[in-house]
């Protein structure tokens, strides 16, 4: 099939550049000495997981349960669940994914989450390696590091069945950044917090090994201080409108091939790709909600479910029945809008691939 003759809206994917993509980041982390957990909310699909192991990461990072139970039937088996686990449910699966033979290490942020793990782990005879989440700055989830995070690890010292394996940090506030000098600054700083907080920890009998770090722009740019000892980037298998701080549009994977179905004003026109298709998110300081690549200086301006409304000074901009291919500002939950994405090699389509973790939210 030619990428002309499928239906739209479609997700495509340029195998040769995600291929790219993937063995880039591993030189990258290669050359840094750090070791690669790449987390894989952003393609949701184990036949990239599997490439992205097979390239040299130790493992993956899933922000659910449910995504990893995805991962370890297709037999990816070293999973990090990068997110506070503190439901009966969830815990209940861990368990599960322990019995199967799993590695499975949870993050926390707390001592109610990290004594129902320890509950857990007694129940299973099993011993729980745990991540302490610390806040760097993004201002979402964990501790701050240094004494509070010292703090909350004294508050595990007595859990007999889970053990402080590492620490974890997601420098959210790198997209902030304007420039890459702002963008060493930020994941410095933030490194260097993680560095103190681990020797900290060490220092009061914790024997912390893994000091991880996760953002594709801070990854892409080889930024790391001294003592980090993992990265868990997402975003570079794709790349978006987001990435662009460190990365090149060129070496953008996914897009989403659209048609133009109406023209109804001079400066107007409407694409049939939606928020059903594209999402709301819309990164500080971006026009529209994606990057129209036949059309660079139209916006897409706004979105209800079907339409996508394109704004554009010039009334020949876009054409009725033209197609088109939009980069999404947020690839991650832009993918989680779709049950199939097909992968492309020039203008061939060459597989069809299920993103199997779609939805997967428990």
């Amino acid at each position: 099939m030619k990428v002309s003759e499928l239906p739209t809206p479609a997700f495509i994917i340029d195998l040769d550049r995600l291929q790219f993509n993937i063995g880039l980041m591993a030189d990258i982390a290669k050359k840094n000495g750090i070791k690669l957990r790449p987390h894989i909310k952003t393609h949701k699909m184990p036949v990239i997981a599997k490439m992205q192991m097979d390239m040299g990461a130790v493992g993956v990072t899933c922000a659910k349960v449910t995504e990893a139970e995805v991962m370890v039937r297709a037999g990816i088996k070293d999973i990090l669940i990068a997110f506070p686990v503190v439901g009966d449910y969830q815990v209940r699966k861990i368990g599960e994914l322990i019995d199967a033979g799993c590695t499975i290490t949870v993050a926390f942020d707390s001592a109610y989450g990290a004594q129902k793990l320890h509950k857990q782990a007694i129940r299973k005879g099993k011993m729980i390696d745990l991540y302490m989440i610390i806040n760097t700055g993004a201002d979402r989830d964990g501790v701050k590091p240094g004494e509070a995070a010292l703090h909350l690890a004294e508050q595990t010292r007595d859990l007999s069945n889970v053990r402080i394996k590492g620490i974890m940090t997601h420098e959210g506030h790198v997209y902030k950044a304007n420039d890459l000098n702002q963008l060493r600054e930020i994941v410095l700083n933030a490194g260097h917090q993680m560095v103190e907080t681990a020797a900290l920890l060490r220092m009061h009998g914790y024997p912390v090994q893994e000091v991880s770090m996760g953002s594709t722009p801070a990854c892409r740019a080889g930024i790391a201080a001294k003592g980090i000892t993992e990265w868990r980037p997402g975003t570079y298998v794709f790349n978006d409108i987001h990435e662009l701080v460190a990365t090149p549009i060129e070496e953008c994977a996914l897009s989403i091939l659209a048609t133009v179905v109406s023209h109804p004003a001079p400066n107007r026109f409407i694409l049939d790709s939606g928020s059903k298709t594209l999402t709301a998110d819309k990164p500080g300081g971006t026009k529209g909600y994606g990057y129209i690549k036949q059309a660079p200086n139209a916006v897409i301006d706004r979105l209800s479910e079907e339409h996508g409304v394109v704004l554009s000074e010039q009334e020949d901009a876009l054409s009725i029945g033209q197609r088109v291919e939009i980069i999404p500002n947020h690839v991650c939950p832009t993918i989680n809008l779709t049950n199939n994405v097909y992968v492309t090699r020039g203008e061939n389509v060459i597989e069809e691939w299920k993103v199997e973790a779609r939805g997967k939210i428990q």
